[in-house]
């Protein structure tokens, strides 16, 4: 049963240049058990851009972002290993390497958090290590 809930989203990166992140709120929906599960919502970026994302999580070991609208994305992050995954922005496409160092999870029915610890490449070379917490809850509005 789809049920909204409030989601909290921290994405932060650290790069050559330096640390940086973003934290943003959205209502959406969590289904599915504690162990295979997913979370959909809808972003806004700056300017103006709006996507809709899901993110299917697969035994604790894996999960999927999907993201469509203005900027697009198929992401894949699995413990220990490397997938080569698309990402899209307004000004064209890529295809980025995503290998995940760590998948945490502690959701259950009404909410709990998701932690992905992943870098990404691009033509080899090292662009970023991410780390994504999802903190989900019951939505109270």
């Amino acid at each position: 049963m789809r049920k909204e809930r409030f989601i909290k989203i921290k994405d932060l990166q650290t790069t050559p240049e330096g640390e940086d992140g973003i934290e943003t709120t959205a209502y959406g929906y969590l289904m599915g058990n504690a162990d295979d599960y997913t979370l959909g919502y809808e972003e806004e970026f700056g300017d103006g851009l709006k996507s809709r994302t899901k993110i299917i999580v697969r035994g604790r070991r894996s999960a999927s972002i999907l993201r469509v609208g203005d900027i697009s994305s198929e992401i894949t992050v699995e413990t220990g290993k490397r997938h080569s995954c698309r990402y899209s922005t307004p000004y064209g496409d890529m295809m980025i390497g995503v290998y995940a160092q760590d998948i945490f999870s502690s959701m259950g029915p009404r909410g709990g958090q998701l932690e992905l610890n992943y870098t990404v490449d691009c033509n080899g070379s090292l662009i970023a290590r991410k780390q994504m917490v999802i903190e989900v809850s019951d939505a109270i509005r």
